[in-house]
């Protein structure tokens, strides 16, 4: 079995390593090659790398915390309450002095997983939740294309943005921070994941284990807040990624436990995402595709696959 691990642990990593070469130099004009990967390339990279790994573990917490195979940042409506808060924040001038991170957008991720878990009854209901996680995305978005074409003269433009994703606008340093933060929770929740392995046994098993069911929901929703806030603020919605690649994990590993999980999640979330940059950039030559456009279109379709699986009892 640890051979096995190991395998695909070494594949994972090839796969990385080519969606880091596939972003470097994919159609790379050699000229002004140096210029190109250090002061535009690079820091792209590092921002795919790290928003990748973000959504994919916020996306597997959040399926394991709230028993809800179709949680994710972005069908949960929680991406969209951090635009919204990323947005405001900016128009009101209050952008963090780290970085230029945006504490709006942890403050709108914060609050609309907490409107999921108060409304939404904890989690409980696959259908409900994720009804109600579709309103909060289209109030957010809403309310987003309202504050943008009020707050900015050119909103419309500003606004695909927040709503389709980028990588683009970044420097090394905000990315390279996100980065950090993102293995730093992911360190976290690794120290924890016999806690969250208890969740597959259902909410009412988990306190028999010794976990304390509310404080473990608290720490996640303040670590997933930060994580999803961070990366919108930086990136905007980029969709479906925190579905797909915790499923795909499960899947091929073949195991529940999250001592794996997690760091594979982490590896082919960065991989997936910075591919999908990859191909944006290239499908669209010499204009370029919302990185979020590509994730959505491979993403959706999954997402109605997994829901029509789910409402006959098809999860495995």
């Amino acid at each position: 079995m640890r051979n096995e691990i190991r395998k695909k642990y070494l594949i994972a990593a090839g796969v990385l390593a080519f969606a880091i070469l596939m972003s470097l130099f994919l159609g790379l004009d050699f000229k002004n090659a140096s210029l190109l990967i250090g002061e535009l390339r690079f820091p792209r990279l590092l921002l795919g790398v790290a928003v990748g790994a973000a959504l994919s573990l916020a996306g597997l917490v959040l399926q394991t915390v709230l028993s809800n195979p179709l949680a994710e940042p972005y069908t949960l409506g929680i991406a969209s309450g951090a635009a919204l808060g990323a947005a405001i924040g900016v128009s009101l001038k209050a952008s963090a002095v780290i970085f230029g991170m945006n504490p709006g957008a942890i403050a709108g991720a914060a609050l609309s997983i907490g409107l999921l878990l108060r409304v939404g009854g904890g989690g409980s209901g696959q259908e409900s939740m994720i009804l109600l996680g579709v309103m909060l995305s289209l109030v957010s978005a809403s309310m987003l294309a309202i504050w943008m074409s009020l707050a900015d003269p050119l909103g419309v433009q500003s606004i695909n943005f927040w709503l389709l994703g980028d990588l683009s606008r970044v420097t090394t340093g905000p990315a390279a921070f996100l980065l950090v933060v993102v293995l730093l929770v992911g360190a976290a929740f690794l120290m924890f994941s016999r806690h969250l392995d208890a969740f597959l046994f259902g909410g009412e098993m988990v306190e028999s284990f010794g976990v304390s069911l509310p404080r473990t929901r608290k720490i996640t929703i303040l670590l997933v807040s930060l994580l999803v806030g961070l990366s919108v603020s930086l990136a905007g919605m980029i969709g479906f990624v925190g579905l797909i690649v915790p499923h795909l994990v499960r899947r091929w590993l073949g195991l529940q436990r999250h001592f794996h999980l997690i760091p594979f999640s982490l590896i082919w979330g960065a991989a997936i995402l910075v591919i999908s940059d990859s191909l944006a950039r290239a499908i669209g030559s010499p204009h370029e595709l919302p990185v979020g456009a590509v994730t959505s279109l491979v993403g959706a379709p999954v997402f109605i696959l997994l829901f029509l699986r789910g409402r006959r009892g098809q999860f495995s």
